[in-house]
């Protein structure tokens, strides 16, 4: 059964000091790259409305740190409890991201439940004394540590596919106790609202918490940007380093004749988000149909993921057999392909650019021999049924890239080190988000060096860890040491 049509479109505007407000009195049409009759109109800020809520997050930074944990814990666990998603909430997401009804669903459960997992993890793994994160640094010594927040407010970019993002970072302001401006994409403003609303209702200072969206196409939007990442402490951005470094970091100035870039980032804690590409090497011994499930898995059941598997090395002496597994699995798949509105839907639409670029190259690579079409086929310009591929071109961009498609490329390699060595070469010059290893042998993995921020021993990809991300230790980067001598008797 799928969800009636929303004929109504949805307006939003900025949140800003607990408040729906838009200085600006401007907004702009985004319609949904998928249903062409859904359409929405988000603000269009100005530099009045980034002022004002720059004001209001400078003035929450002591009302937000003094806030014991256990009130910060409370007002997560309630939030979560509260936050609740209506159908007109998942339709919203599905025709923004093109994402299947199921998927939609489980991910925006997923963002209820982060709310309460990370103060939860906080405590189990440094602890909480005398209503502040702290602990013993070294037993039996006289040193008390504790963790205190960051002087300033964390300006946060976030992308327009995860619904489950804003309930992320806002989850580790609150357990820190930190105020931030979230300057969310223009596909996601639904989602973002209700997260920072049920965090500021269950008793969060409205100030803390605070919304923004502008036209980024326009010539003169990046003034907004470097106004935010001036007035904050930490810039917590999402994206690649291009995209990052152009819009937040670097700007020219021409004085006196010459051309002047400034470093925007030069004293700024800063939080990057740029990697993905996740991959697996299945070793010899391994349980085929084990190794097929958490690959095709990882592979689609969201694709669009940053954390979603793209590259498979297979050294399991048995290729064509698991190739066999991947593609009877993959063709089952595929007659679930079609409106992600319906239920039984789990292949949807994607980005129309993306799969005119996989059709194209992949057309050519076959021509060249060097690129063999297992099974999926293009529906239309937003849809294709799973693309399974194999390759023995090490340097294939398939091997190497985030296309966010429903997409998996496999490479035979002749041995366990061999597929490593294949797997780091093609991660290029950034670590890979995550690599899964298939294999029985924990101590081979152990001592194996992976260009990969995460190693995970015959478990998902997308499984997300919420305290790293990309090598990043979110508690660190977020709070500094304050450490006490303490009296024993």
């Amino acid at each position: 059964m799928a969800f009636k049509t929303i004929e109504a479109q949805a307006e939003f505007q900025n949140l800003i000091g607990g408040r729906e407000l838009l200085l600006s009195t401007k907004t702009f049409a985004v319609p949904s790259p998928f249903y062409p009759d859904f359409l929405t109109k988000v603000p269009d800020s100005n530099l009045f409305d980034v002022t004002t809520a720059v004001s209001k997050a400078k003035g929450a930074v002591g009302e937000c740190a003094r806030l014991s944990f256990e009130r910060r814990e409370e007002i997560l666990q309630n939030a979560s409890r509260g936050l609740k998603f209506s159908s007109f909430d998942k339709e919203y997401v599905v025709k923004m991201m093109g994402m299947p009804l199921a998927s939609v669903e489980r991910h925006l459960q997923e963002a209820a439940l982060v709310l309460k997992e990370v103060p939860q993890v906080v405590r189990e793994r440094i602890g909480v004394a005398h209503g502040r994160i702290a602990r013993h640094p070294v037993k039996g010594r006289d040193l008390f540590k504790f963790l205190e927040p960051v002087q300033g407010f964390v300006y946060v970019v976030t992308p327009g596919n995860d619904a489950r993002v804003v309930a992320h970072v806002a989850s580790w302001l609150v357990t820190v106790g930190l105020p931030g401006i979230f300057k969310v994409s223009k596909n996601d403003m639904l989602i973002s609202q209700k997260v920072l609303r049920a965090l500021i209702d269950a008793g969060y200072p409205a100030n803390g918490l605070q919304l923004l969206c502008w036209d980024t196409a326009k010539p003169d939007s990046h003034v907004l940007n470097f106004s935010l990442v001036d007035a904050s402490r930490v810039v917590w951005a999402f994206g690649s380093t291009d995209t990052v470094d152009n819009l937040l970091r670097y700007e020219e100035k021409h004085i006196g004749g010459q051309t002047i870039k400034l470093d925007h980032f030069s004293d700024k804690i800063v939080l990057r988000h740029i990697s993905g590409r996740s991959a697996a090497v299945v070793d010899s011994g391994v349980d085929l149909n084990k190794a097929t499930d958490l690959t095709l898995e990882s592979a689609f059941d969201w694709p669009i993921g940053c954390n979603s598997l793209k590259a498979v090395f297979d050294a399991s002496g048995q290729h064509e057999e698991f190739m066999a597994k991947l593609k009877e699995r993959a063709e089952k798949l595929a007659k679930h392909t079609g409106d992600p509105l319906k239920e039984g839907t789990r292949v949807g639409y994607v980005d129309d650019k993306t799969l005119a670029f996989v059709s194209k190259r992949m057309h050519e690579l076959k021509k060249l021999g060097l690129l063999s079409v297992q099974t999926g086929q293009e529906l239309s310009h937003i849809q294709s049924t799973p693309f399974l591929f194999s390759t023995h071109d090490v340097h294939s961009e398939f091997l190497a890239n985030e296309l966010s498609i429903y997409l998996l490329t496999v490479k035979k390699s002749s041995s366990f080190e061999k597929a490593v060595e294949e797997m780091n070469e093609t991660a290029g010059q950034y670590k890979r988000l995550a690599a899964s290893v298939f294999s029985e042998d924990e101590t081979k993995i152990l001592r194996t060096q992976l260009h990969a921020h995460h190693v995970k021993r015959m478990r998902h990809t997308t499984e997300l860890d919420v305290i790293f991300h990309e090598g990043q230790d979110y508690l660190h980067k977020l709070t500094e040491p304050q450490v006490h001598r303490v009296q024993y008797r």
